[in-house]
């Protein structure tokens, strides 16, 4: 008996809010997925990486689900972070060897109101500049592979907002802060920002993404639920799967039939709504993410085939139709 093929992709457009424990790329969760889930399952991708010492909220895209980064990207994010002033690395956090960790003798305990006052103070935009230990790119590859090289690059400052900031714990030396932040905000570099405000320097301790948007770490799903081999895989897919509309709040337009022909096809036509962007159904079908622009429809995202509006699959059926067994 030779291996199966799939004629996929059989599945999605959907998504997994997954929960990345600490020590994991981001990149190493959808091997871990694509190892143990049907060759069908076709193309898989995170919205938004987190570093390897990080845990918490990872949106997995599936299939077409992969094309709506950009959408997924722009939901803001909440953090719980905990960070060491007096301390200093060339990460900014604590992955690297222990004699990189620079100690600086003079430091002496903040106030815990001058560090509240300082957190305060970054409410509102921020101009941040992208970390060199950061997934930032400059002429094609991220700034932590030029760092890694010994070239260190020096990018202009970025505009970010920091929506709300609170302090959680502090002792004198180890704050742990809540923080909610737009798209793109490095959390290390915030915290060296801090305590160069107090006067000091610091590094990041422990890192947690809690939410993405409308999507929270107390609805994600741990590793212990992932599927370690392909006959879990219809089970997870069951339990875990998100349907796609879901993913990023959009109002929906829904089409009628001939309508709905249309706009699978890729055609713009007149719809009288306002302009935006918009979920675009028929029926139970979500035929992809459209877009209004003074009263014509375009389509950005035209999903083929259409997606079921609810999560309902029938996984070993699916594989039995969409197999293709080779002796």
């Amino acid at each position: 008996m030779g291996k199966r093929r799939y004629k996929g992709p059989a599945y999605g457009p959907f998504y997994f809010n997954i929960n990345k424990p600490k020590d994991m790329t981001s990149f190493d969760v959808i091997r871990k997925l694509q190892r143990n889930l049907p060759f069908a399952i076709g193309k898989i991708g995170h919205f938004g990486t987190l570093d390897p010492f990080a845990q918490g909220v990872l949106l997995i895209g599936i299939g077409p689900a992969t094309r709506l980064n950009q959408w997924s990207q722009d939901l803001p994010k909440e953090y719980i972070a905990t960070g060491i002033f007096g301390k200093k690395s060339p990460t900014g956090d604590l992955t690297v060897e222990e004699d990189q960790v620079y100690t600086d003798a003079a430091y002496s305990q903040l106030d815990r109101a001058d560090v509240e006052k300082a957190l305060k103070s970054f409410v509102g935009k921020y101009q941040q500049v992208p970390h060199q230990y950061s997934a930032t790119k400059f002429e094609g590859k991220a700034l932590y592979e030029w760092a890694r090289q010994g070239v260190e690059i020096v990018k202009d400052p970025v505009e970010r907002e920091i929506y709300d900031i609170e302090l959680l714990e502090y002792d004198g030396t180890l704050a742990t802060f809540r923080v909610s932040v737009s798209s793109g905000t490095y959390i290390r570099v915030l915290f060296e920002d801090l305590a160069a405000k107090l006067g000091t320097c610091g590094v990041l301790k422990d890192l947690i993404r809690t939410k993405v948007g409308h999507h929270h770490r107390e609805n994600s799903v741990a590793i212990e639920a992932w599927p370690t081999n392909f006959e879990q895989a219809d089970d997870f897919l069951e339990k875990n799967a998100q349907a796609i509309n879901t993913l990023v709040k959009f109002d929906s337009l829904e089409l009628d039939e001939e309508l709905a022909k249309r706009y699978t096809n890729g055609l713009k036509f007149d719809y009288e709504a306002l302009d935006g962007t918009y979920w675009v159904s028929h029926k139970t079908t979500i035929l992809g993410l459209g877009r209004i622009e003074s009263g014509k429809l375009l389509s950005e995202v035209n999903f083929q085939p259409p997606a079921s509006m609810k999560i309902d699959l029938t996984i070993r059926n699916s594989l039995k139709k969409s197999q293709d067994v080779v002796e």
